[in-house]
């Protein structure tokens, strides 16, 4: 037997953003990956707008070793830390010249990331990690953090430059890259393959955070490639 089993957040849920509504795409990658490699099961504990902190402390992972067949092949992929980058911008905008914190701090981030993996290992799990999809600022400014707090007073907080806000989930994205050669396992390499296509904004969804179907088929193509 050969299982799957995925921690992350909405992107590998195959949640999308369409006519403002938050909604589930028709296919996303995990349906394609599990059609191709024709897993026997899968089990995906991705949840939309899970951070890797609350993962941790609901113990999901610990629960599903509880149960894991550990005399399979077992396969296990971790994409999240978009959300543990991100801030809670309506506290930010009441008080922008003030220090904040993101979700997770990220040394915490870091520290729970090999934690996670660590235990996947310990049980005979082949891991593999993802980079971050990389988040389109000014539309995730425009479409999403202005429509839930002011925009002038975030524009503060980030000293006028919308790409503080890219560069801030990049530095979140290295701390993926380092797990992974910290602790020899895979990685799937999803944020270079859409930052070096031409039509990368062709596979997003307005808000800028999550790929729409055509980027979750882009995806489902990349970790193929990779893996």
């Amino acid at each position: 037997m050969k299982n799957l089993v995925i921690f992350g957040d909405s992107i590998p849920k195959g949640i999308i953003y369409e006519d403002g509504r938050i909604k589930r795409a028709k296919v996303c990658a995990v349906d394609i990956l599990n059609n191709y490699y024709k897993f026997d099961t899968v089990k995906n504990y991705s949840v939309y707008g899970q951070t890797l902190a609350r993962l941790m402390s609901k113990g999901t992972i610990d629960e599903y070793l509880k149960t894991a067949d550990r005399s399979a092949k077992n396969y296990a992929a971790i994409c999240i830390g978009g959300n543990d980058a991100d801030y809670d911008w309506r506290t930010i905008a009441t008080c922008p010249d003030k220090f904040h914190l993101p979700l997770t701090p990220i040394g915490d981030y870091a520290i729970m990331l090999d934690t996670a993996v660590k235990k996947l290992l310990e049980s005979g799990h082949k891991v593999f990690l993802l980079t971050l999809p990389p988040v389109y600022s000014q539309l995730y400014f425009s479409n999403v953090i202005s429509k839930i707090a002011d925009g002038d007073s975030i524009m503060r907080f980030l000293s006028g430059d919308v790409s503080n806000i890219y560069r801030h989930q990049e530095l979140f994205n290295y701390e993926v890259i380092k797990c992974a050669y910290r602790n020899d396992v895979k990685l799937i390499d999803i944020r270079s393959a859409l930052l070096n296509d031409r039509e990368c904004s062709d596979k997003y969804c307005l808000d800028g955070v999550h790929p729409n179907e055509i980027g979750q088929n882009f995806l489902a193509s990349t970790i193929i490639q990779y893996a």
